[in-house]
């Protein structure tokens, strides 16, 4: 089968399953798909934030909280959370923490989960 075969066969599979395809977020590079998960974390932690939009500074600090894991094992341990909830500490620009929802495990298939796939996606900063 031909890799775009494959590729095209994959998606579909999950659309099957539930899943949404972004045609829109196809082909795009890597910070534009960290610019809808920051406005999927905005949305999710609306009350936490008290409805101020995290800053370019605060959202780093999460991008950097993510590049901690240097294991699949590390990754599961930070979704997995507490109580089914991952979370990243996060410390606001006037000084308040709070630690911020990134992953609903007990809401697999429901409630504030997406799941979403997107192809193609641009890489500009690969070694």
């Amino acid at each position: 089968m031909a890799e775009d075969k494959f590729e095209q066969a994959v998606i579909e599979k999950l659309k099957s399953e539930g899943w949404d395809y972004l045609s829109e977020y196809s082909g795009v590079t890597v910070d534009r798909l960290y610019d809808h998960w920051r406005d999927i974390l905005n949305a999710n932690n609306r009350k936490r934030l008290e409805d101020t939009p995290l800053s370019d500074n605060e959202f780093e600090q999460v991008k950097l909280e993510l590049t901690k894991n240097k294991t699949p094992y590390d990754a599961q341990l930070m979704l997995a959370g507490a109580g089914g909830v991952g979370t990243v500490p996060l410390n606001r620009d006037d000084g308040t923490q709070l630690e911020l929802e990134i992953f609903y495990g007990d809401e697999v298939a429901g409630g504030h989960s997406r799941y979403e796939v997107v192809n193609q996606i641009t890489f500009t900063d690969l070694a």
